[in-house]
């Protein structure tokens, strides 16, 4: 059985996981989604931080760690401290950092801004993430895209990075028929994904 941690992006909660949790709980696994501090009184460092406390905290190892959103970067940053402890990356409909760049940038990459989407220019989205990149190439990763996503400006690009260079990068990746908040919306279809067996 495995140790899920599941993190939310953008000013949700970890409630946005619970009709998810249940559907991993009953295969036999633990879960665990933490709440990310306020992003307007907060930063990346500080979201990392929290999470990588949550995992020390509760002695978590051979951990699959899923990020949603804005929470790939969140997601990367505690596989760059905590490799060891890390068996799986999961990116849920979201950029895949680019080392020494924030998400804002990310955006700006894709020929647009944050106000294109009506989202706040908070700390932690303008603070860029440096990482080891051969450190997290050798973790094996998983990458979800949902087509019906309102930010597949962004994902869709993302998407067929990820695909073009799967094997050189560990990747794996799916499809989801879904809007951005596949796990409210598609809880069962995304819980098949997350429980896929590939190790």
């Amino acid at each position: 059985m495995a140790d899920y941690v599941l993190v939310h992006g953008g000013k949700s909660n970890g409630i946005v996981w619970n009709k998810v949790i249940p559907l991993l709980e009953e295969m036999g696994h633990r879960v665990f989604a933490p709440s990310l501090a306020s992003p307007e009184g907060s930063t990346l460092s500080e979201h990392i931080s929290g999470v990588c406390k949550s995992i020390e905290e509760n002695n978590l190892d051979g951990i699959i760690l899923a990020g949603h959103s804005y929470a790939s970067f969140v997601i990367t940053g505690v596989a760059d401290r905590m490799p060891e402890r890390i068996k799986r990356l999961i990116y849920i409909d979201s950029s895949v950092p680019a080392p020494g760049k924030s998400l804002s940038e990310i955006f700006a990459d894709s020929g647009i801004g944050f106000e294109d989407y009506g989202v706040p220019q908070d700390p932690p989205f303008l603070e860029p993430l440096d990482y080891d990149e051969e450190k997290l190439r050798k973790i094996p990763k998983t990458y979800i895209q949902c087509t019906q996503s309102e930010f597949a400006i962004v994902s869709r690009p993302t998407y067929e990075k990820v695909v073009e260079n799967a094997e050189r990068d560990n990747w794996d990746y799916f499809t989801l028929d879904s809007d951005h908040k596949c796990m409210d919306s598609h809880p069962v279809e995304l819980a098949d994904l997350l429980l896929l067996k590939r190790d």
